[in-house]
């Protein structure tokens, strides 16, 4: 296997992680009644998932210049406007990142922020959820700037992650409107 190929399957596995991980916000906002198994609470369910998807999507990152063939360097992971590949794409999944970057590192930091203050800031991962379906949607995976392949199932994948981010999103949305 290739290293751009298992960034890609890590890129996946990241962005399942946080469709789970939408999942379980949802529940803790709406209600933490249902027990889960092994005592686990939906709060630590939702930083497990939380933690995971931020080490798959750095691990996605890390592991691209890895590979000789894709021309990236590690200053096209900061700057990704002008890579050889790609340019649009990976400026979405670096503004992604960064946003939701800003959610970990707050998260990590909550007990000493104010309460307002971190939920503005963990706020910012809906706002990443638009870069973050568009880098993983217009991506070619092998990095050859092919068209879009809509029935390639990585990408019929990558479809139903984002269709269920969105979905939770507008949920959470009709419900605060509705109180």
């Amino acid at each position: 296997m290739e290293t751009i190929e298992a960034s890609g399957i890590i890129g996946m596995i990241g962005l399942a992680a946080l469709a789970a991980n939408f999942f379980v916000g949802i529940c803790i906002w709406g209600s933490t009644q249902y027990p889960l198994p092994y005592n686990l609470s939906f709060l630590q369910l939702h930083k497990l998932t939380g933690y995971s998807a931020a080490i798959a999507i750095l691990l996605h990152i890390v592991l691209i210049p890895l590979d000789p063939k894709s021309g990236f360097t590690w200053t096209d992971l900061l700057l990704p406007a002008w890579t050889q590949h790609q340019p649009v794409a990976n400026t979405f999944g670096s503004v992604a990142f960064y946003l939701l970057g800003i959610v970990v590192i707050s998260s990590y930091f909550k007990e000493q922020m104010k309460l307002p203050v971190w939920r503005a800031l963990h706020y910012l991962s809906y706002f990443a959820i638009v870069p973050m379906i568009l880098h993983s949607v217009i991506t070619d995976p092998k990095l050859e700037d092919r068209p879009i392949d809509w029935l390639d199932a990585e990408k019929l994948f990558v479809i139903f992650c984002c269709l269920a981010i969105v979905g939770l999103t507008g949920y959470r949305y009709w419900v605060v409107k509705k109180r």
